[in-house]
């Protein structure tokens, strides 16, 4: 069910609610009852009335229902090079624990991975018991990319089958061709609370359950092996094959914005932390200001990962006085954890 303007919404992960006044792209703008203009991302709300369009009286739903997310797609980017030694995609739906820990958060935090130097076009439906598919989402994520899918109870996971297809392609220039896919699973509640699950990777600071929907080359060799031949494998990977950064073409509508303290300031000593967020604050305010009305350009303000007070307050700076530029974590393989990409 897609969402409109005018219809009544509730937030899915926390309290609050009320009309949509207007929508950007992936991007509902809702005004609560005190008046206030809240961005929030389509596929975090559930519609509770809807817009009648032959008048102005909302019409209830039957249930509360997820949105049809209907991600626009982002402007397919062809700024990075092709990372060495990576020539087959992977692409992964990885599963993350709540707010809280294990069990007791009841939720999971839900995103989607493209591992890969392709261009990922991506649906993701669910299957109901006469076999017909919903739409929950769809989009491009460009190479090297994550894209934050919601966040649901595992309740309402359990059991549910899904049916995912990906078509893979690169962007004005040659790439060996990979035949569409299409993967249908069930999701089971109880491997969802199941701490043991969840183990560390390469794609978040935090452990994560992976499945992958397209299976890299390392993958689909380790299906084959044995588990020394594993073992031994990854320690031969980590020290002749060492993770290399993608480079970028040194064009200008990308920017990199290093927001580490030592790189604003030679010297630091007497200010207190909140003074630092300030000094670090006031760059990055600064460089949207003088890149507001340059189109298409994207900018790299990297943060590091520290306590995320940082990232956090940029990405609340974001929401409310940069409302119409989309942002999304940048490339994992180039910035590891620790960088937003803005795209004015």
């Amino acid at each position: 069910m897609a969402a409109q303007v005018g219809d009544r919404v509730r937030f899915m992960d926390t309290t609050g609610g009320g009309v949509i006044t207007r929508i950007e792209g992936r991007l509902a703008f809702v005004d609560d009852e005190d008046g206030f203009e809240t961005p929030v991302l389509i596929s975090d709300l559930v519609i509770v009335e809807k817009q009648d369009n032959s008048g102005d009286k909302r019409v209830s739903t039957t249930k509360s229902t997820e949105i049809d997310t209907s991600e626009d797609s982002i402007e397919e980017d062809d700024d990075y090079e092709d990372s060495e030694g990576d020539e087959y995609p992977g692409v992964i739906l990885a599963f993350l624990q709540g707010d809280k820990p294990g069990v007791q958060s009841g939720a999971v935090r839900i995103e989607l991975i493209n591992d890969s130097n392709y261009q990922c076009s991506y649906a993701i439906n669910e299957i109901g018991n006469n076999n017909q598919a919903i739409n929950l989402h769809h989009g491009n994520l460009i190479p090297n990319t994550k894209i934050e899918l919601g966040k649901q109870l595992v309740t309402e996971l359990d059991g549910k089958k899904y049916d995912i297809q990906l078509i893979m392609y690169k962007q004005r220039k040659p790439f060996t061709p990979i035949p569409a896919v299409q993967k249908i699973f069930t999701l089971k509640g109880a491997k969802l609370i199941d701490d043991n699950s969840y183990t560390e990777n390469d794609f978040f600071n935090e452990k994560a359950l992976l499945y992958h929907v397209l299976k890299g080359e390392m993958e689909q060799r380790f299906e084959n092996l044995t588990t020394k031949e594993i073992e031994a494998a990854m320690q031969e990977k980590s020290i002749n094959n060492p993770k290399k950064k993608i480079k970028r073409k040194d064009e200008p509508e990308i920017l990199e914005v290093d927001l580490h303290i030592h790189e604003l300031l030679d010297d630091i000593r007497g200010l207190s932390n909140t003074e630092m967020l300030g000094v670090q604050m006031d760059k990055f305010r600064q460089v949207m200001k003088e890149n507001i009305n340059r189109k298409k350009r994207k900018i790299v303000f990297i943060h590091g990962v520290g306590n995320g007070t940082l990232k956090t307050e940029l990405r609340k700076e974001l929401d409310r006085k940069f409302k119409s530029h989309y942002y999304q974590d940048a490339s994992f393989r180039e910035y590891g954890y620790g960088a937003t990409m803005v795209i004015i």
